[in-house]
């Protein structure tokens, strides 16, 4: 086995340790919600919830795919980059959908009422909108009459956005991020959005 492959193979061993860390913390850090769900409906709910930090999870990846980081361009090249990360939108995408059908689900598909103390997932839905948006027009940019500058454009001011509601969404929902190990994790994932954005933006 060369050099490159690997780190090719080092790079995608860190990436299913993250997904698989981060799918554990449902079950060793259970919100109140799951307290009392059992059969069907606990695993429902339970899958839905690494579902959406899946998804969380992989927004961070798109940024780290264009990021531009000269050891990554090396190793898969910027064509493979690209294309992994329109690849991983798609997956995102129908990762986030998923994610709020199981979680509704579990509750035989009751509907939130219109309380202000359901503001957190409402914020859920707002962003699984403006996913299905985001990803949308990226794909169907050119038959949507959309020139590339103008989708650039959009891309990087939605981006910011739509992170900052991942976090309002992830920090509020569940009582599970409110402190311990899942808050600490998901602040270090804030943390370094917000770098990498900072970066992107200076470059």
């Amino acid at each position: 086995m060369n050099k490159t492959c690997f780190f090719k193979w080092m790079t995608l061993f860190i990436l299913i340790a993250v997904l698989g860390g981060a799918c554990t913390i449902p079950f060793y850090f259970e919100s109140a919600s799951i307290y009392y769900k059992t059969g069907m409906d606990k695993l429902m709910l339970r899958t839905g919830k690494i579902l959406g930090i899946v998804a969380a999870l992989l927004m961070v990846f798109q940024l780290i795919l264009v990021g531009r980081f000269s050891a990554l361009d090396q190793l898969w090249g910027l064509k493979k980059l690209v294309h992994y990360h329109r690849i991983n939108g798609v997956i995102l995408l129908i990762v986030a959908l998923i994610h709020p059908v199981l979680i509704l689900g579990a509750d035989h598909f009751v509907l939130f009422p219109l309380e202000s103390k359901y503001w957190p997932e409402f914020v859920g839905v707002f962003l699984l909108v403006l996913v299905l948006l985001f990803v949308g027009v990226s794909h169907w940019q050119k038959p949507l009459g959309i020139t590339y500058k103008t989708w650039r454009g959009m891309h990087k001011r939605m981006a910011p956005v739509l992170f900052l509601l991942v976090f309002v969404h992830v920090f509020n929902v569940s009582r599970t991020f409110e402190s311990g190990v899942p808050f600490y994790a998901a602040s270090v994932c804030a943390v370094i959005v917000v770098c990498l954005m900072i970066r992107k933006f200076f470059k």
